[in-house]
């Protein structure tokens, strides 16, 4: 069902483009990024900006007002406690800017869930928007490990300064996670700015951004002798089945207590659901911003016997 503005929320957001129309692109981008604030406030309000910004659902939302594609620029903001730098032609980085939030029911859901010393991989960690304020809570708790692991060299690159510019700690692993290890072709989405690094993939439509180095879990777990993981999260643009293939043994050695994967493309839903039983995860019932929770089937069981 289309998502429609309200005269409210019309008007509001219309005054963004009429201050654009008097005084430039810079004046409209902060005037949106003030009503995206109270927008952005709930968890509908960081959803339908992410519709407002879109190209691909654009024309299925004709009555919203869109947040157009020559507002982007690059800034250095505050976001989520982390200071960041965005660029404005990624989708993702876009909904951080304008309302303040990104993936909310993860983030909620990653500061319920740490513990101090916990051991925390963020497969298609993009600039960090994740990764970051784990390590921030992680701090705040006093201690754990953050692994962030992405293959774009531009992405790389805002890790590593974003982590040195909040003073926290952050290991970054520049490389795909799949099945086998190999090189391949990083793709960008035909449907989004080719700068859009949110939905670039090894399996995409459009143009190649890079080469990038395809890793095994299981052989990187061995070789940096990982010897604890408490919590996955792995969202990385239909990937997800290679990558844990390639992690069989690691997960099954280890066990973490949370697996948090993207789970939105109904063609592969069932295999990824089969690939995470054979590995004794079941899903715990909950699905945060299209990633699915998944559990040891020893800790639910052991949870519903507790009731």
């Amino acid at each position: 069902m289309a998502v429609r503005d309200g005269a409210v929320r019309r008007a509001a957001w219309s005054l963004a483009h009429a201050v654009g129309r008097v005084l430039g692109s810079p004046a409209a981008r902060r005037t949106a990024r003030l009503v995206g604030f109270f927008e952005g406030l709930s968890d509908a309000g960081v959803h339908r900006i992410a519709l407002r910004i879109s190209p691909r659902v654009a024309d299925q939302n004709p009555e919203l007002v869109k947040i157009p594609p020559t507002w982007s620029t690059t800034v250095l903001v505050r976001r989520q406690g982390v200071g960041l730098e965005l660029d404005l032609r990624d989708n993702l980085q876009a909904i951080l800017y304008y309302a303040g939030r990104y993936e909310p029911a993860v983030r909620r859901f990653l500061r319920a869930e740490l513990q101090k010393g916990d051991v925390v991989l963020d497969v298609g960690a993009n600039i960090g928007v994740h990764a970051l304020t784990v390590a921030k809570r992680l701090e705040e708790l006093g201690g754990g490990r953050v692994i962030a692991v992405e293959p774009a060299v531009d992405c790389v690159a805002k890790l590593g300064t974003a982590a040195a510019r909040n003073g926290l700690p952050l290991e970054v692993v520049p490389a795909a996670l799949g099945e086998w290890k190999q090189h391949a072709s990083l793709r960008a989405d035909s449907r989004y700015d080719a700068a859009d690094a949110g939905v670039r993939s090894l399996y995409g439509d459009g143009a190649i951004v890079q080469e990038v180095p395809v890793i095994r879990l299981d052989d990187w777990a061995r070789e940096h002798a990982l010897t604890r993981l408490d919590v996955v999260k792995l969202d990385i643009e239909g990937g997800e089945i290679a990558a844990l293939s390639g992690a069989t043994r690691t997960l099954k050695r280890l066990q973490p207590r949370a697996l948090l994967v993207e789970d939105k493309r109904s063609g592969s839903s069932a295999r990824l659901h089969t690939i995470l039983d054979e590995l004794g995860y079941l899903p715990a019932g909950e699905v945060l911003d299209h990633n699915a929770l998944f559990r040891p089937e020893s800790l639910l069981t052991a949870s519903i016997g507790r009731r």
